[in-house]
């Protein structure tokens, strides 16, 4: 399987999960490493990032729904927007 079909395939799967969430893939970032597949995904809702503890379980969800439906073992890394990544290093430097 190559870099475009997984990320098609991702896209697709998340697209399932709606609630009002917004997923962005990272195509730059997608990589394979074996038999796995790194995706970077940026999760919102109503324009600011999704709780950190919302998108593990999302993404848990959906990564087993790849491996066991498409036989796609994939590994989503959380990203965050660069505006949020600024609010967060501004309050810890604080």
């Amino acid at each position: 399987m190559n870099k475009s079909k997984v990320i098609e395939l991702v896209q697709k799967f998340l697209a399932k999960v709606d609630h009002g969430i917004a997923f962005d893939v990272i195509s730059e970032g997608v990589r394979q490493e074996d038999s796995w597949w790194y995706v970077p995904v940026l999760a919102t809702r109503n324009g600011k990032d999704l709780p950190r503890e919302m998108t593990v379980n999302i993404f848990a969800n959906v990564e087993d729904e790849l491996e066991r439906e498409k036989n796609v073992n994939v590994l989503f890394i959380p990203v965050i927007s660069g505006r949020e990544r600024s609010a967060s290093f501004g309050k810890r430097a604080s």
